[in-house]
């Protein structure tokens, strides 16, 4: 049984600080094993219990290559490795290398709608009992791009926009009019067959937006099943200033060159903690690498010692009402 949505919301305000995030809490944890994990993998982080967390979810960058050039995004505007994609075979290795994984995140900096395999990556993690969730920046979606991707074992799919039709096209250089109309286009599809799918939209928001983000809300909410917001990172990095729960939580990033970290956030992975060849990613996770990085992190909120790159520079902008993912 998923733990009681009210639970979540006291866990939200109470314990985290962050009551916008009690639906996302019941996302990531809709079931009792999902609960039991995190909650060992919090405890964890709590008493700096450096070896105990638990491999629960796998970030895996099918592909870097980018349709679009968002203006805060270095993809297609300087990002220094190289544009490759995942082979399919190899993260069908991981997946039968890395028992006890709960949840399969398809993507990362690239469009994930770009790789050719998708679908197969999606049946491989449906056939591991994993939960997938996609994020895109619609482009390529339509409803029957849609239905495909729901038929394949999709759980959830968010369409990622940015404010106002006039501030999307500022920071996206693409008009923000076509994407709902996809977007209306596969929540009619959604709800015709009945699919199980949920169908979120997801804006970065910094001071800039702060404005619209309860009119956005207002505005997208009948074409989804939920709005998020999350803050951007700060385009001039700034000192952290707290320990951040990331190497701590469950999730291992695999980019699409094979190089292994723990941040959503490390666009370049210059925080490489190992390699997908370096041997099975639950001894990974559990290895020297993670170990010291969570290591550092404590003794940072402890002590005040350094933290490496790009830890120590990483800040996200200050919205009210949006709480923050990396403090």
């Amino acid at each position: 049984m998923p733990p009681p949505s009210r639970l979540l919301a006291l866990l939200a305000q109470r314990y985290l600080g962050k009551p916008d995030l009690a639906e996302f809490l019941a996302i990531r944890f809709p079931d009792a094993a999902s609960w039991w994990a995190g909650a060992r993998n919090e405890l964890a982080f709590r008493l700096g219990l450096h070896a105990l967390p638990r491999l629960t979810t796998l970030n895996v960058e099918l592909t870097s290559r980018c349709n679009v050039a968002c203006s805060y995004c270095t993809v297609n505007r300087g990002m220094q490795r190289a544009e490759t994609d995942l082979d399919i075979d190899l993260l069908e290795r991981l997946l039968v290398q890395t028992p006890g994984l709960q949840t399969l995140l398809p993507f990362q900096w690239g469009e994930p709608l770009l790789y050719a395999p998708l679908d197969e990556a999606l049946r491989l993690g449906r056939a591991h009992g994993l939960r997938s969730y996609l994020t895109t920046n619609g482009t390529l979606l339509d409803g029957a791009r849609f239905r495909e991707l729901a038929h394949a074992g999709l759980e959830r799919l968010t369409v990622s926009l940015d404010g106002d039709p006039g501030e999307h096209a500022e920071r996206r250089g693409y008009a923000q009019a076509p994407i709902l109309a996809r977007l209306a286009e596969a929540r009619a599809v959604q709800q015709r067959d009945g699919l199980a799918t949920r169908l979120d939209v997801s804006m970065v928001v910094d001071d800039t937006l702060a404005h619209a983000v309860e009119r956005t809300r207002a505005r997208l909410a009948p074409l989804c099943d939920r709005v998020q917001f999350i803050p951007r990172m700060r385009a001039e990095p700034g000192a952290r200033t707290s320990a951040c729960r990331e190497p701590s939580r469950g999730l291992m990033v695999v980019l699409s060159d094979g190089r292994i970290t723990t941040c959503c956030a490390d666009v370049e992975g210059r925080l490489q903690l190992g390699h997908v060849d370096d041997g099975p990613l639950a001894t990974q996770y559990a290895g020297r690498a993670f170990r010291e990085l969570r290591a550092a992190h404590h003794a940072f909120a402890r002590d005040g010692l350094a933290l490496p790159e790009p830890c120590a520079s990483c800040g996200e902008c200050s919205v009210p009402g949006v709480s923050g993912r990396f403090t």
